[in-house]
């Protein structure tokens, strides 16, 4: 399995093997004071896939702080990949929305979307306060 795409964006849309996302490539957050909440996240990652790999599988979505702590409770569920007939191989778009993102500390912070207990991609976010 490779990760071909993976960022953070506003909103995302998989439409009859399109995406369609707006918003693309948010690697900061910026607010007045802390804690800040931040509305929606979507997480988008896309993976090929091999015949052999197809069949259902845990993921896990992560929000790790500075201090490698989880900001939030890890957001899972099953997805299928399934074998497509006449191919060999084939593409997995995952998209996932986290909805009111409080954050308590500045800092470098970062998105892990875990396949299987396997790593697949990871998202830096920067969060940080305005100067007064």
């Amino acid at each position: 399995m490779n990760t071909e795409l993976a960022f953070l964006c506003d909103s995302a849309l998989d439409d009859r093997g399109k995406l369609h996302a707006m918003g693309i490539g948010i690697d900061g957050v910026q607010g007045n004071s802390l804690p800040m909440t931040h509305p929606r996240f979507v997480v988008v990652c896309v993976m090929r896939y091999s015949v052999v790999e197809a069949g259902d599988k845990r993921m896990e979505i992560r929000l790790l702080g500075p201090d490698a702590e989880d900001v939030l409770p890890p957001v899972n569920q099953v997805i299928a990949l399934p074998a497509r007939e006449g191919t060999v191989d084939a593409n997995a778009r995952i998209i996932a929305e986290v909805n009111s993102v409080t954050f308590q500390q500045a800092g470098p912070h970062a998105f892990h979307v875990v396949v299987d207990g396997n790593e697949v991609a990871r998202l830096p976010i920067n969060v940080s306060v305005r100067a007064s």
